[in-house]
Parts: C-alpha cells; sequence; structure tokens
C-alpha cells in the first residue's frame, strides 16, 4: 500500500521547524525597545533646548587635519590687506616748512579713503612733534579729525561698516600700522567695547580697555574687511570712534570753513569740592591763569569759575580744551563766569594775529618770578616754532638780559630788524641750552 505524500510530507517539516527565538523572547525584546523609544520621547519633551551629546570619538578627518598655522595667518592677512590696498592710505607727515621728520624717510599715518581724492585721519596734537600731514585741506582741532587731498582713484574704496551685536564680548580685529610705503594689519586682541560719550564727538565712541595694544589714529577692521573704526585719544585713556561717526563727522568737516586758529590766553583746571565751596557754585572750570597779553586780560581773573560757553554748560578742563580749540579767528565766545558768588556774561572775540613784522612770535607765555619766561604754547610755523622752541620751555635769558620777563621777550622781538637774530638761554627740563630766534 502507497502512503499518503501530503501527510509524510507536513509530518516532516513539522518535525523539523524549530523557531531560534522563543515568543517570551521577542516579547522582552519589543517591550525593550518601546521602552527606550519613550524615553527618548520624554527626553526630547523636558528637555527641548538641549544639544545632543556630542561624539566622544573626533571625525577621522578632523583627527587627519592639523591646527592653523602661522603661515595660514600670514596668508589671511596678506588677504586682507589686498582686498583693502584702495580703501586705506599712508599719509606723509611734514613741518609747516616743507622738511620731513626723519633723515630716512618721512614719518607716515594710516588714513581711510573716504572720498576718490580725499582721505581721513585721526592725528592728535603732540603725538606727531607737530607735524602736519602732506596734502591736509581740513582739521577739526577738538577731536584730531583731519582731511587730506590724495591722488584721485576710480575703483570703488570705502569698505563695509562693521554693525556689532555685542560690544563687551572679547574678540580679535585687525589694527592699520604704516611702514615705508605700504599699510600693515596686525591682529589685537579687544577684550570688551564700552559705549561712552566724551565732547570730541557728537555721538558715542567706544571706549578701550586700559593696556589695549593699540595707538591713536590706527584703523581697526574685522576678519572679513569690515570697517570698525579709527582710534582716537581722550583725557583717560584711547576710544574707538565708530565707522558711521567717522564718516558723518568728515562729511561735515569738509563743509566747515576753516578759520586760522585763535587762543582766548586763559588756563583752567578742575573745580574741586572746596574751591566750589569758596565760589559758591557746584560746576565749572576755574581759571588759573590769564595771558597778560591776552583778549581776556582785562574781562577775568584767576579764580574766575566759567559755568557755560555759548549756553553750554563747562563741567570739565577737556570740554573747555575742546570748546577753545575750534575757535577761529573772528569767532565771540559768550562766557557765563562767576566772581565771589556774582554771575556775569563775558564775550571774547577772537581778534587776528597781531603784525609783529616779517614774521610772528608765536608765544602763549607766562613770567616766572626771578627766573625767567615759561611758555605755555607755541603756534606752529612761527619765529619760535622754527628756533626749536617747545610748550614747557623755560627761557631764562634773552640776549644779555637775564630772568626776562614775557613783556621784556615780546618787547625785543618787536624791536628787532627784520631778519634779525637773538641768542635765548633755554632750560627744557634738566637740560640746557641756546637757541638763535630770528626776526
Amino acid at each position: 500500500m502507497i502512503p499518503d505524500n501530503t501527510t509524510s510530507t507536513a509530518a516532516a517539516e513539522s518535525s523539523s521547524y524549530r523557531p531560534r527565538v522563543s515568543r517570551e523572547t521577542r516579547r522582552l525584546l519589543m517591550t525593550s525597545l518601546l521602552a527606550v523609544l519613550t524615553l527618548l520621547a520624554l527626553a526630547r519633551l523636558r528637555f527641548p533646548d538641549r544639544p545632543p551629546a556630542a561624539n566622544p570619538v573626533p571625525p577621522l578627518l578632523d583627527q587627519l587635519t592639523g591646527p592653523p598655522t602661522f603661515a595660514d595667518l600670514a596668508s589671511r592677512v596678506a588677504e586682507l590687506r589686498g582686498r583693502l590696498a584702495d580703501s586705506v592710505v599712508s599719509l606723509v607727515m611734514v613741518r609747516e616748512d616743507g622738511d620731513t621728520r626723519t633723515p630716512a624717510g618721512a614719518e607716515r599715518v594710516p588714513a581711510l579713503r573716504i572720498r576718490d581724492d580725499l582721505a581721513a585721519a585721526i592725528i592728535a596734537r603732540g603725538s606727531h612733534d607737530d607735524a602736519v600731514p602732506l596734502g591736509g585741506v581740513a582739521e577739526d582741532r577738538g577731536s584730531g579729525l583731519t582731511l587730506v587731498q590724495i591722488a584721485a582713484t576710480t575703483r570703488p574704496v570705502l569698505p563695509l561698516f562693521w554693525s556689532p551685536r555685542q560690544l563687551d564680548q572679547p574678540r580679535y580685529l585687525l589694527a592699520s600700522s604704516t611702514s615705508p610705503g605700504e599699510i600693515s594689519l596686525q591682529p589685537v586682541f579687544i577684550d570688551s567695547l564700552t559705549p561712552i560719550v566724551i565732547p570730541q564727538w557728537t555721538a558715542a565712541v567706544w571706549a578701550l580697555p586700559g593696556g589695549t595694544r593699540l595707538t591713536s589714529g590706527s584703523l581697526l577692521f574685522t576678519e572679513d574687511a569690515e570697517f570698525v573704526g579709527a582710534v582716537a585719544p581722550r583725557q583717560a585713556g584711547l576710544v574707538v570712534v565708530p565707522a558711521r561717526t567717522l564718516l558723518a563727522a568728515a562729511e561735515r568737516l569738509a563743509e566747515t570753513p576753516q578759520k586760522p586758529p585763535a587762543d582766548p590766553g586763559l588756563e583752567v583746571d578742575t573745580l574741586t569740592p572746596r574751591l566750589a565751596m569758596a565760589s559758591g557754585v557746584d560746576t565749572g572750570v576755574v581759571v588759573t591763569w590769564v595771558d597778560p597779553a591776552g583778549v581776556a586780560a582785562m574781562m577775568l581773573g584767576a579764580g574766575d569759575v566759567i559755568q557755560a560757553v555759548d549756553d553750554m554748560d563747562i563741567t570739565s578742563p577737556e570740554e573747555w580744551r575742546v570748546r577753545v580749540a575750534r575757535v577761529g579767528v573772528g569767532d565771540t565766545l559768550v562766557l557765563r563766569v562767576t566772581r565771589r558768588g556774582f554771575v556775569r556774561m563775558v564775550s571774547l572775540t577772537m581778534p587776528a594775529p597781531a603784525d609783529e613784522g616779517t614774521s610772528v612770535l608765536g608765544l602763549t607765555m607766562r613770567t616766572a618770578s626771578r627766573i625767567g619766561v615759561e611758555i605755555v604754547r607755541v603756534e606752529r610755523g612761527s619765529a619760535a616754532d622754527t628756533a626749536g622752541i617747545a610748550a614747557g620751555d623755560l627761557i631764562t635769558a634773552v640776549g644779555d638780559t637775564s630772568a626776562p620777563t614775557a613783556a621784556q621777550l615780546r618787547s625785543a622781538f618787536a624791536s628787532m630788524d627784520g631778519g634779525a637774530f637773538v641768542i635765548l638761554a633755554v632750560r627744557r627740563g634738566d637740560t640746557h641750552r641756546v637757541v638763535a630766534l630770528q626776526r
């Protein structure tokens, strides 16, 4: 009898089939997977902003690629310098008689090209030995902002302006410096920038932390060649004048008629609490010296307190210095002055320099009793400037006259014939020397 093939085949398959994983194990694995997925979902709901855990093993390509080298940094700086080649120019500094300040080559300062044929720079008085930029056309004596005529170009030159998001965070910027014939860029670390208001500028500027390795006049850029601003001096350190503020001031200066500088012949100092009590006023600056030959000689005296100039309150010597530095010949200063409790208004009209013949003496001075004449200020291009006299010098003899007064020095110069010389004995610090003053 032949057996049933269907029955025997089913029996063989039934006897050879054995599941690899038991049913209970499969249920346990499924339960574990659902539990893990549930925990991940709850973690995302509980901590939605937490980033995923970093991979503890660095990617293979990162391990094969080394850190940036100094050569890479130098290459990046060279690239940026090329991009800014038409924006930053090097200005030559000269004396007003045309002589450069260094025998090996002229001293230079960086400037930003704001127009095809015009550049702007910040040149603090006294920082370049009273030299001026070659081709200067306008100067704001209060802030040091100077406009200079330069060779024209037709290429676009003004870089993008930097718009900071956070000023108080540390960053690296690139600062301009000059070398013969070209502009260099150097990385500078700046810990923070703090907005402040100072009288030299109409908008807020950014104060730099003490010890920052920058010099007045430097131009600052980001690594993307964005213009941050220019470094400028203030009474208590350095500030950065933002790009937009600098450009707006330069445009105003270009439209302002230039006048010869004038000096009211006054020195002022801080009004201390003790002086405030004595004078009966809370704010202002106290007059410490009045030039006896100046425009204010008959109107003001030591101890007077100047509280306002042209209806603008004066609260510090720096505010007074900035306001007076911008005064030109023919301008009038209206001062609100308090003397021994009485308030009065004083008007000072700046006269043109007196004609002293073939040259101008150009000295603001005061007599040091039984010693000589102390020099307070020297006008650029004057006879005293040409002779090498500087502010702070003490003139101890004029010709045969020892310990001269300011009036004697002025009279001796005025009585000289054109082209004549007189020998002055000068003490500068601990050094004694003689100079030849020519009429």
